[in-house]
């Protein structure tokens, strides 16, 4: 882990003594006067790695002093046992971990009379990120960092940056929709306006991240479906993940549930009560979707997301026709908010649904781990019944705790990852079930995470193609001269789109394995858009965006068409020379993580132009970076 020490071995604290002064009122020991002993200040915070000097100046006004001991009270042990010298420079340890280090020391001095005086001192060790790990950090947590953004997070730790983002108010895409083209009414491509500006304008990253993640496990589409027409419930719906990204997965779930553009894309909004003489049975479509994708998952999971087994070595399945049917009932007898009647509705796609308890089921309902919902129970309180015992059962923590690691993290988390994030997911340290920012801080800060020693055969993941763009957009200020990103085409350049998957299957599944990865037992789930069409779409998207679509190539820009502003990396290049951009290119896009032979590719390609080519040599330089099988991973 590279970190920045606020003063380093060559430059360590030269701290001076203090000494005393004034009338003689030194204390006695027997008549003898005790030394007089000082020591230098010390910052009450330091950084990990930091050398220090620990300083004592001692005087004896009736003798002499025959000795200074210095001796460590606390923290991972720098002095071994006592050490006697008036001043010692010790090393803090480097970063182990996110948490802070405490220490303490202490000094005594005794004179010839054996008379002692002790002072203390003690700080506390924080980690202090550098430009490198600041990047790696911000690349897992936002939607693609800009070059300030990093700047910002240098000399921060990762806890104080991450606290930071929590505590930022929402940046709701709401707040970004607007009717484009004089429209009278929002359309579908507003929504997806929104989306950019948002992840490109806003300053809580974090929370746009895990939103953007929870939007692929709590999957909707207006992919092919009516919701195509409905930009502001879709909208709405996304703007539920951003508010609950930091609160409660109980809370998200229920809420998830009532939403009507849930409901009616997994078809349990006017879902009605059996009816045999109208041939009306409960549709399961929500019931088995909602243990099988948003908590549970088809088999028993032990706490570290490997599956139990039976006796007889077979997985368990988590449930059965029973209960399906049994969570098909309780999601019956709900439709639009403020609808006249069930069968009269309001089509309101925002406010969550209602119930009308006489279409809702009121037979018993079987649910997970043998409990039953008794004859008679009203839609809300069996709903409420429901979700408990779905947010209860065993198997979400290490469930939803995988997936949220795979989406931000690592296709492959060792168990021992998926554990401890468990764990949190179970108890947040205060008796609270289910605390996603306490789950997030853990994801993020874990040791498979920040690489504090850790040596995995297998880590980080695939980045996803839309996410490439966001970075490079981000950076380079992209932006159309009417102030709208009119982007139609998302799915066909790179094979997904803010809530466009093609199913509530997401657009690759977490456990999806190439032929070759399989006999490595490891999985890329981003691979399975990774095909011949959407690879090809996608890098003609980056080129037509980083070479034809730069701003400074073009005297006169189109209203509607969307330009990248490369100026700032231009005049890098031609006050520093191409090294200098390459060396803050591998910060910014590559975490630090630019190999040799990459660098020295991208020299051979600028080597192609002449000098003062200065915009082409820049466009070139960020459409093969774009390209890179390193720029293209996110470690």
């Amino acid at each position: 882990m590279h970190y920045k020490f606020a003063l380093i071995a060559s430059s360590v604290f030269i701290l001076s003594a203090c000494g005393g002064s004034g009338s003689d009122d030194t204390p006695t020991v027997n008549g003898n006067k005790i030394p007089i002993l000082s020591v230098a200040d010390i910052p009450s915070e330091l950084s990990k790695g930091q050398t220090i000097e620990l300083t004592a100046t001692a005087s004896d006004k009736d003798g002499t002093i025959t000795s200074v001991v210095w001796q460590q009270t606390q923290g991972p042990q720098l002095i071994n046992g006592p050490l006697e010298a008036a001043t010692t420079s010790v090393t803090l340890l480097n970063a182990q971990s996110y948490k802070p280090v405490d220490y303490a020391f202490s000094v005594t001095a005794t004179d010839n009379e054996g008379a002692s005086s002790v002072k203390t001192l003690s700080f506390t060790a924080r980690n202090n990120m550098d430009d490198i790990s600041a990047a790696r950090l911000l690349h897992q947590a936002t939607m693609g960092p800009k070059l300030s953004e990093i700047q910002s997070a240098q000399g921060l730790s990762e806890q104080q940056w991450l606290d930071k983002q929590i505590a930022l108010p929402i940046n709701y895409h709401r707040d970004y929709l607007v009717k484009l083209n004089d429209d009278d009414d929002f359309k579908y491509i507003s929504r997806i306006d929104a989306w950019w500006k948002a992840a490109m304008q806003s300053d809580d990253q974090l929370r746009q991240r895990v939103a953007f993640a929870l939007s692929e496990i709590l999957v909707v589409s207006d992919e092919n479906s009516a919701l195509r027409g409905q930009p502001e419930g879709m909208i709405t719906y996304y703007d539920l993940l951003l508010k609950h990204a930091f609160g409660n997965y109980r809370d998200l779930l229920q809420d998830v549930t009532l939403s009507p553009i849930m409901g009616t894309y997994l078809s349990h909004l006017e879902n009605e009560k059996a009816d045999d003489a109208l041939n009306i049975r409960p549709d399961e479509n929500y019931a088995r979707e909602v243990m099988q994708l948003f908590t549970i998952g088809l088999e028993e999971l032990n706490l570290d997301g490997s599956a139990k087994l039976d006796a007889q070595g077979n997985t368990i399945a988590t449930y059965g026709q029973d209960e399906i049917e049994g969570f098909a009932r309780v999601f019956t007898g709900w439709t639009f908010a403020d609808s006249e009647t069930f069968k009269r509705k309001s089509r309101d796609y925002i406010k969550p649904m209602e119930a009308f308890d006489e279409y809702h089921s009121s037979k018993q309902k079987t649910l997970l781990n043998g409990e039953v919902i008794p004859q008679g129970y009203a839609a809300e309180e069996s709903l409420h019944i429901a979700l408990d015992n779905l947010f209860n059962h065993q198997n979400v923590a290490p469930f939803i705790s995988k997936q949220l690691i795979q989406r931000l993290i690592t296709s492959n988390p060792t168990p021992q990852y998926v554990e401890r994030v468990a764990n949190v997911f179970i108890d947040n340290g205060a008796g609270v079930r289910g605390d996603l920012a306490a789950v997030v801080k853990a994801i993020y800060l874990d040791d498979e995470a920040r690489h504090f020693g850790s040596v995995l055969n297998y880590q980080g993941k695939i980045k996803e193609p839309i996410l490439k763009t966001v970075q490079f957009w981000r950076n380079l200020d992209a932006k159309s001269p009417a102030g709208y990103y009119k982007t139609w085409n998302l799915i066909n350049s790179y094979g997904q789109g803010p809530m466009q998957s093609a199913s509530v299957f997401n657009f690759f599944r977490p456990d999806y394995q190439t032929a070759a990865l399989r006999n490595e037992g490891i999985v890329a789930p981003e691979l399975q858009i990774a095909n011949d069409a959407t690879l090809i779409g996608t890098m003609n998207a980056l080129y037509a965006s980083l070479v034809w679509s730069t701003a400074e190539a073009h005297s006169d820009l189109n209203s509607n068409g969307i330009y990248v502003y490369v100026q700032d990396d231009m005049n890098v290049l031609e006050k520093n020379g191409v090294s200098a951009l390459l060396t803050q290119y591998n910060t910014l896009y590559f975490a630090g993580a630019m190999s040799s032979d990459t660098r020295q590719a991208l020299f051979d390609l600028d080597a192609y132009f002449n000098e003062e080519q200065y915009r082409e040599r820049v466009s070139y330089l960020l459409y093969m970076i774009a390209i890179s099988p390193e720029f293209n991973v996110q470690y």
